[in-house]
Formats: structure tokens, sequence, C-alpha cells
């Protein structure tokens, strides 16, 4: 217990001796006269709310002044004609989200569940979640398998609905836009350290500032540590995270960045699926939320490396161009050894081990370069933004010949004790087993009109092509292959954007908009033939406010949305032994989803951040019938932080409800008595899995002993409500987590 806090404590403390240093070099600097250049911020707009721009931090918000992810066009919430929601750094901070999941689950309509302890998943709207960006860019990642840390983002952008114009396909659930912070222009400087139930330890160091040429040159570095056990039994984590950015303004119109993002993370007793749910004699296996069916070398790890540039050049009056580009590559090896298969017997036995040699590599390439600014026409004036961007990813896997092992070692005896597993044997060839490539290339327009003083239209348009190719390798020996080729391309793909807003008042406006689907699916069946695209269309009528100095957002939205081809995961059809790949179904046509939601974020008083919303969503599958059953249809998530006034003031109070109605799924279960066939294996039937609607709460304080000090205590789950996440996958659940208490110090400059 005792090591990972001294682990923590020396890294952070040798780091913040290195802050340290470097800001008595700063203020040694700052006592020579001399005249600071003023610095050009990149990506400036124009600031609609009153000390709120884009970036957050600092802002001490639940809310932003502007956002592009939905159109690139630099607009407030009111001015988007979508649901959007932000989670900012100060909510981040105030209730330790410092994962990608953990402020998904605090994020209207947004449904959080997971498949295994390293695996999750998100969804909106009756669909996954497959569109990723950072800082707006194009990401072909299908999902952020290494569930990120947030310690290196100034905010989380989440537009639900469709957002073909920024993400070439179109998906009608959500993107999620992860914005990383950039350099200040002042020095600033934090680090912390944190102890959670679990033996959950966490450190950090984030400083940045101008580093020369009177402050043209700015950079920020971030550098985090996690080390964690689990209340799941072998299960531990390690992550290491590192973030660095320079920032020179090259001259009074143009600014260079560079950066580099890495996050590594190490993992021991990794699950590969579900807790089996019923038993051997088709009765409830009752197995504890600790229970985890996993040898404890069993591990699928993550090493995720992102190198970025972006230039930002200002134009006559307020054109700008913005080039970017990204290299992201991630590999994983580790081998798994998880009991996912078969219904437990009364004496822990009947469980078969899901065993694979986890290891690959995917490496992406993404370009983008646009131009933006202002137009007048018919004496009105209105904005317009231009680009052109490229994807490429590609994934390779190879050839591993497995070892002979004794007789029976996937039957696991006893699935409580599994210490004795050995590693299954098996050797990395220099040979290919799989590789892939998804590439897209598309230019795309959008344009802001001012039609009256109350009339405003936004209208976008992206066209271009989409390609996927793979192919697998089978060997009779080392120089006679054969290759098997499976691919498709979709050239000439239109998507159009189109939104309408009307101002009732300057405080809200009424909005509708609407935009094609059409996206290539790169899930696979059974017989590892790609599914057709997914086609449809996405619709939504609403109304938004702007209260309290535009401080507050409100708003209220109904939306519907109609696909065809729609990819759901085939739960019997087993992962490739060889490859890992989940193979999926396709949905039929006519998926039908329709829904409203309400939100407030912001400030609703002086040192009162809030942020609500609740969503419905209805959706049914072409014959009529509900569709995606294991996902609530009813969403409510509150998260509020008050500092107290007056002699309390160093203190600050709140908390977090998630409350979400019932869901269910069909599964195998054997029938009573625990009957087999004449080969011996169990006969089973239907039967449904349901997790009632819960609450679960959280809860969280901040003291401020002076400007430089903090020190913060979060309950998650504060009553130890027992539910499931998930259910249904694999004839299993995956129980949610139980209470855990958090105490956190806080030191900044």
């Amino acid at each position: 217990m005792f090591a990972p806090v001294t682990r923590s404590m020396t890294l952070t403390l040798g780091l913040f001796s290195v802050v340290l240093s470097m800001n008595l070099q700063a203020e040694n600097a700052s006592e020579q006269p001399k005249t600071p250049a003023q610095a050009l911020e990149l990506g400036t707009t124009s600031v609609t709310a009153q000390g709120l721009g884009t970036t957050t931090e600092n802002s001490g918000t639940y809310t932003t002044g502007a956002m592009s992810t939905a159109t690139k066009l630099n607009l407030s919430i009111k001015e988007t004609p979508q649901s959007v929601s932000v989670i900012t750094r100060q909510q981040m901070d105030d209730f330790h989200l410092d994962t990608l999941t953990e402020a998904m689950r605090q994020t209207t309509g947004i449904v959080v569940q997971h498949t295994d302890s390293d695996r999750v998943g998100y969804s909106a709207r009756g669909y996954s979640i497959n569109n990723f960006q950072i800082d707006g860019m194009l990401n072909t990642f299908g999902r952020m398998k290494t569930d990120a840390d947030t310690i290196i983002y100034d905010r989380i952008e989440v537009v639900r609905g469709a957002t073909g114009l920024t993400t070439g396909a179109g998906d009608p659930s959500a993107t999620i836009n992860m914005v990383r912070k950039r350099p200040t222009a002042q020095w600033q400087a934090k680090t912390g350290v944190s102890g959670a139930s679990h033996d959950n330890y966490y450190s950090y160091v984030d400083v940045g500032g101008p580093l020369a040429f009177e402050g043209r040159l700015r950079g920020r570095a971030v550098i985090a540590y996690r080390d964690s056990k689990s209340f799941r039994d072998n299960y531990a984590q390690q992550r290491e995270v590192g973030y660095g950015i320079l920032e020179a303004d090259l001259t009074d119109d143009t600014v260079l960045a560079v950066g580099y993002d890495y996050q590594n993370k190490h993992v021991q007793g990794t699950s590969w699926g579900t807790l089996p749910y019923w038993n051997s004699n088709g009765g409830k296996a009752k197995l504890p939320r600790s229970a985890n069916l996993a040898a404890d070398w069993s591990s699928w790890p993550l090493e995720d490396k992102i190198a970025f540039a972006t230039l930002d050049h200002r134009l006559a009056d307020d054109w700008r161009l913005k080039a970017a580009y990204t290299h992201r590559q991630s590999d994983t090896d580790g081998k798994v050894y998880y009991g996912g298969a078969g219904f437990p017997s009364d004496d822990r036995s009947g469980m078969m081990a899901w065993t694979s040699h986890m290891i690959g590599e995917t490496k992406m390439d993404v370009v983008d370069l646009n131009l933006a600014g202002s137009y007048s026409l018919l004496g009105r004036e209105h904005e317009l933004m231009v680009g052109y961007g490229e994807a490429e990813l590609k994934s390779s896997s190879p050839l591993v010949l497995r070892g002979k092992t004794a007789a029976g070692y996937t039957t696991i005896d006893d699935w409580k004790h599994m210490g004795g597993i050995g590693k299954f044997p098996d050797t990395v060839t220099g040979l290919k087993s799989e590789e892939g490539s998804t590439r897209q290339k598309a230019g795309y327009l959008a344009t802001r009109l001012s039609l009256t003083d109350r009339l405003h239209a936004v209208l976008g348009s992206r066209y271009g092509s989409w390609e996927i190719q793979s192919k697998a390798y089978s060997y009779k020996s080392a120089d006679k292959q054969t290759i098997s080729k499976t691919g498709q391309t979709h050239n000439d793909m239109w998507t159009p954007y189109a939104g309408l807003l009307y101002d009732l008042t300057p405080e809200y406006t009424v909005y509708a908009s609407y935009t094609d689907i059409f996206k290539p699916q790169s899930e696979r069946d059974s017989s590892k033939k790609y599914l057709e695209p997914v086609v449809g269309s996405n619709y939504e009528v609403g109304v938004k406010g702007s209260l309290l100095d535009e401080r507050l957002n409100i708003a209220a939205a109904y939306f519907w949305s109609k696909q065809d081809n729609v990819a759901e995961l085939d739960d019997l059809a087993p992962p490739d032994p060889k490859t890992n790949e989940q193979f999926y179904k396709s949905g039929g046509k006519g998926n039908k989803v329709n829904g409203f939601e309400v939100e407030m974020s912001g400030e609703i008083l002086p040192d009162w951040n809030l942020t609500a919303g609740y969503t419905y969503t209805h959706s049914l599958n072409g014959n009529k019938q509900r569709n995606r059953t294991d996902e609530p249809m009813n969403l409510l998530r509150v998260s509020t932080a008050y500092k107290l006034p007056g002699e309390w003031r160093a203190l600050t109070v709140g908390g977090a409800v998630n409350w979400q109605s019932d869901f269910y799924e069909f599964t195998n279960r054997p029938v009573g008595g625990g009957a087999r066939d004449n080969d011996g294996n169990l006969v089973t039937e239907s039967a449904r899995i349901s997790q009632q609607a819960y609450t679960v709460v959280n809860v969280m304080s901040r003291y401020q002993f002076d400007q430089h000090l903090s020190a913060s205590l979060n309950v998650n789950n504060l009553f130890d409500k027992k539910y499931y996440e998930r259910v249904g996958f694999y004839n299993g659940v995956y129980w949610g987590d139980p209470r855990s208490v958090t105490l956190a110090l806080d030191w900044k400059l």
C-alpha cells in the first residue's frame, strides 16, 4: 500500500522542484526592464459571454463562450442549431473526473457501459458513439481504447445528433471532442496528489507560460502518474501520462504550435467479458462485485502516442487560415486468460476460459486545412468556413503461433482460486496475420447567414470519399502464403447540413436542423464481410436561452432520426480466436429513434455552478419493436457546486445525481435441473436479465486554505448502490463501481 504513495510523492515532489526552479528563473527575468510583446492567441474567437471565451480553464464556470465541434464555425451554444454539452475544466476538477468515462457519466444524454475491465463504450440517442475528435481533428479511431486521462484537457465538447459536416460520416448518436490545454501568456503552475479507496493513488504536475523572446515563445507541460488497485480481485492498473506543447508567434499574425501527447496504460488481471449471471442449474449465479475470473497475469495494455502541429495565420480583417496535422500510434502486447464462457456450478467449476495474445499496432495520420472569416452580402455581415481534410488509419498484427498446453488448460476448476494458472506459451513470428486500412478525403463548407436581425441560417456541405481495406494471411509455410482480401469503397459521398435559428428575444432562440446520414461501416459479420453502409436522416427542433449575462445556458430539444443497416453486436458469435475481432450484424431497415431532452448549464447564482440534463430516448426497429433494450430510455444527470458565502467562503460543497430507468436484455439460460444434450452441453432457453431503475449519488467538498493550497474530499456512490452497468453481454453482467472516497491536496502558483 505504501509503495504507490512513495512513488507518487517522489515523482510529484521531483517534478515540482523543477516547476519552482523555472518559476524563480521567470521571476528573476521579470526584474529586467522590458516591454512584453502582445501574444497572438491561437484560435481566438469573438467572446459572446462576459468574461467567457472558448477556454474554460480558470473561468470557474460550467459553460463556455463558444465552441466549434458541430460546424467548425466558432459559435456560442445558443447560436449552434444542435444539442451540445461542455464538461469544463472546473467541473472536471470539482468532481475529480480524471478519465473520459468519468466525465461522460456526468454528461447529458450519454450512456456509459463497460464490456469488461478495459473496454468501455458510450452511446447516445439509441446508437453507439464512434466519432471522436481531439482539438477538432478528424479521428478515424473507432473508440478511445485508453479511456483517456483528462488532466491534459481544457474541456470536452459533446454534440448530440449527427455531425457529418465535421466528422466525415454522419452518425446520429454524438461526437466527443477533447480539447487540449494550451500555453498561457503568464506563468502558472499546479501540482497535486490524491489517495482513494482500493489503493488508488494519483499525482500530477502542470506548468506553463512564456519561455523566451519576450513571450513570443510559450510552452506547457503536464505529467501525471496513477497506481491503483481495484474492488475487483487481482485487478491493478498503472498509467503514465505526458503532454508537452510549444507555441510560437512567428510573426504578429502567425502562430505555430507543436506538441506531443503520451498515455501508457499497464494492467494486471484484465477481464475479457462480463461475469456470468446464470448458474448451471438455471438459477442466478450471484457472483459478488469483487469477482474477477481472470488470471492474475492476464493483461491488455495500451500505449498511445500522438504528435501534432498546427499553424494559424491571420489574414486581412478577421480572416484566418489554419492548417493542422496529427500522427497517432497505438500499440498493445499482452496475454489474456478470462473465464467468460460457461455457467458456474455449485462447486465453482463449469467455466471455460477465453485466451488470446493481444498484440498489434494502429497508426493514424490526419491533415486538415481551412479558411474562415466574415463577408458582406446584401448589406449584412455573414460568416464562411471552407476546408479540406484527409485521414488514413492503418492497423496490423503479427502471426502468433500457439504452443502446446496441458490438457484441460482452459477448463477452470474453481473460478475463485485461479492463482496457479500459468501463461500459455506462444511465438510471435515476423509474419503478418492481418492488416487493414481506412482512408477518407473530403472538402467541406459552412456558412452562417444573417438573413434578418433575428433570423439566421447555418448551411453546410461535405463531399468526399471513404475506403476500407483488410487482408488476412494464412500460411502453409513461411514462403507460401494465401491472402484473403475484403474491402469497400464509396465515392461521391455528399452530406448536407442545414440549421435555421430565430431570435425570439435577445435571450431566447428557436431552431431547427437537418442532416443526411451516410456512414460506411468498418464492422464485419461472422463471415468477415463488411456490413452495408448506414443511411438515413436526422432532425432536431428546439429552443435555447442565454441568461445572466450569458453565463447560464438553457435548452430544450425534440429529435428524431431514421436509419437502415445499423451495426449491432452479435452476442451469439464469439470473437475470432486468432485476431480477437468481435462480429456484428445488421439492424435491418427502418430503425427509428425519437425523444427529447432539456439541459441547464452554467452559473445560476454567483459562486453557484450547475449542469443538469434530462433525456428521453425511444428506439424502434423496422418491425416497430423497441430496439436497444439494453440501454435506459430515461437519463437524468445533475452536478452542482457552491462556494459558501461570508466566513465560510473558503469552503465549496457540491453533489452529483445520476439516475436512469430500467433496461434489459435476453440471454441463454440453462433449463432447470441442468439438463444436457447428447454432446454433454447444457440445454438453454431464452431468459431476460433486467436492471431496475437506480440512482447513484456523489458528493464533493473543497477547502481553500489560502490562494495556493486546497484540500478536497470526494465520495462517489455515497449510498453504495449495487447495480449492473451492463446486462446481457455474453450471458453476463458488469457491476457498477461501489462506494469510493478520494482525498486530494492541490497547490498552485
